[in-house]
């Protein structure tokens, strides 16, 4: 049976080890036991004022305390706190009336919506690993994370799933819409005797990377690590029972149900939900039920930013995270200076680590926009070189990130575990530089990075001059292989409405700000620069076109390739 695997180094005493990995086999049921257990800390981040270490406590907490209370809102339906535990409930007999059992995995395969919301905190509740899915996938990569994760079910919006998903998997197929009807008809008997109890270190989730740098891994998290993360947010920005956000961002994402859904079950708070992003709908919903918290990435502030009721929508807003990418130091300040009382926040994690694990405060947001920021409580954080050893003060290397809310391992990857996670250190594949400030800041993956006759470059580095220029609305830089040099750099591009691609003026300009090496030697000319699922710039995809084509030097893309 698939499982997470993979021991890693630097772990403690083999008896304890033992000792623990029967504990999964007896919690985890069909989940093998093998994940790497370093000496990492168990102890919260804070004492959750729940009194509970999972966010099905939470929940339990809030029905007892708050039962009328809105805990979830979608267009014009909500759900109490009390609702919300009922139903958490009955959808855990209907996982036992379909011969769902504990460890075993249900996927959630839809758009941000009570149900999904219901389904997913409702696995947890049921000891069942729930599997966040993106919508965007096609059908292929649907069905491969499907089967890999070996789901006993799948639930999913109208025309996501269906008996093609179903013979193509062998998974049992739901629609979302019909799950409250059937958690309808669960006797009160079998919701009464439902099981309660919580578990924190046994898997909870498996959340897919984007797969920016390969095919998309399972990361499979623990109970504890998400009510960590959860009541670290809700310590970091204060929150309480009269807080609230609106999940403009797909809620399969990580910032959906971990910084944001999490974070208002760990504080009793309101979440409420739009379906999809449109900066009318999502202005309307703020005005009409006014946010104290949200989280989007950059792009999706600046059109709230720019919408006719800015003012309106903006001044009940208390905190905002942004992340995905920097924030041009021009919309920060438009944001403090028309705004005063927002406290904004730029924060870097990765599905390996439930989330976020740093934070940028808000009295440096726009003085020092690109840098990501300090670690969280509880999380340590280190810049190490090719051998593993510390690099020197402001030098740079790879991220490796220790701390509660890790990961337990990839799922059914033991290799990959093995070389992700040293000791309690997982190895991000980020590099980065520690200031003399001990702020983070970030020069893109690893991987990436392009080998040039031994020069090492940063595509970011190369990216950040070219978009300086007034006709370049976007830019990836990437490497392709030479046969002298080893790498050579190469550049796509999207030149901004009303511009034309002038390499001579291009190559002249950076000539004034990048050293000659850096100086990209081929050029793709796109309409619009293609995405990954994850709405990232698909790098991987680039370079592949790129090679396959064997393109000459200057190339103009827009008509081979309409977006």
């Amino acid at each position: 049976m698939p499982a997470a695997g993979g021991v890693g180094t630097g772990g403690p005493p083999v008896a304890v080890r033992a000792q623990r990995v029967r504990a999964h086999r007896t919690v985890a049921g069909r989940v093998r036991a093998g994940y790497p257990d370093p000496d990492r800390s168990t102890q919260m981040i804070r004492a959750p004022q729940t009194g509970h270490t999972s966010l099905s406590g939470a929940v339990a907490h809030w029905a007892d305390t708050r039962p009328n209370a809105i805990a979830l809102r979608c267009g014009e339906t909500t759900l109490t706190w009390s609702e919300l535990d009922d139903a958490m409930t009955r959808f855990g007999v209907l996982l036992l009336d379909r011969g769902v059992r504990r460890g075993d995995r249900v996927v959630l395969l839809g758009e941000n919506s009570l149900e999904w919301v219901v389904a997913f905190l409702g696995c947890q509740r049921a000891h069942v690993i729930v599997v966040p899915m993106n919508t965007r996938l096609a059908q292929s990569q649907v069905v491969a994370q499907v089967v890999k994760v070996d789901a006993q079910l799948v639930l999913h919006d109208a025309g996501l799933g269906g008996t093609d998903l179903a013979a193509l998997t062998g998974a049992q197929c739901l629609e979302l819409s019909a799950l409250l009807r059937e958690m309808s008809s669960s006797s009160a008997e079998s919701v009464a005797a439902s099981d309660h109890s919580e578990e924190a270190e046994v898997p909870a989730l498996i959340s897919f990377t984007s797969g920016t740098t390969g095919t998309p891994k399972g990361a499979v998290i623990s109970s504890a690590a998400m009510a960590e993360l959860a009541y670290a947010f809700s310590d970091y920005f204060e929150t309480g029972p009269d807080d609230s956000t609106l999940i403009v961002v797909p809620i399969f994402h990580n910032t959906g149900f971990a910084d944001q859904l999490a974070h208002m079950v760990a504080s009793g708070g309101t979440t409420s939900l739009l379906r999809r992003y449109r900066t009318g709908d999502a202005a309307a919903e703020l005005m009409a039920h006014p946010a104290t918290f949200l989280a989007a990435v950059p792009s999706m502030l600046r059109m709230l930013m720019l919408h006719d009721e800015a003012d309106a929508i903006f001044s009940g807003v208390r905190a905002i995270m942004y992340g995905g990418s920097a924030m041009p130091e021009a919309w920060v300040q438009e944001l403090q200076q028309r705004w005063p009382h927002l406290k904004l926040v730029h924060a870097y994690g990765l599905s390996e680590f439930t989330s976020v694990c740093t934070f940028l405060p808000s009295d440096l947001a726009a003085t020092k926009a690109e840098s990501v920021g300090l670690p969280l409580p509880g999380v340590q954080l280190r810049i190490v070189d090719e051998s593993g050893d510390d690099v020197a003060p402001g030098g740079l290397g790879e991220v490796w990130l220790s701390g509660p809310t890790r990961m337990l391992g990839y799922w059914d990857e033991p290799r990959l575990t093995a070389e992700k996670m040293t000791g309690q250190w997982l190895r991000t594949g980020d590099v980065g530089r520690i200031d003399g400030d001990g702020l983070l800041w970030l020069h893109g993956r690893a991987d990436d990075v392009i080998n040039r006759g031994g020069e090492k470059i940063m595509p970011t580095f190369v990216e950040s001059h070219i978009a300086r220029h007034e006709t370049v609305a976007a830019a990836c830089a990437f490497g392709y292989a030479d046969d002298i040099l080893q790498q050579r750099v190469a550049v796509a591009i999207e030149t901004r409405a009303g511009t034309a691609f002038d390499e001579q003026e291009l190559v002249g300009f950076l000539r004034t700000c990048l050293p000659d090496y850096a100086i990209p030697d081929r050029w793709v000319v796109y309409d619009a620069l293609p995405l990954n699922a994850s709405g990232k710039f698909d790098r991987k995809a680039l370079r592949a076109d790129f090679e396959a084509a064997l393109r000459p030097k200057s190339i103009d893309h827009k008509q081979e390739r309409a977006k």
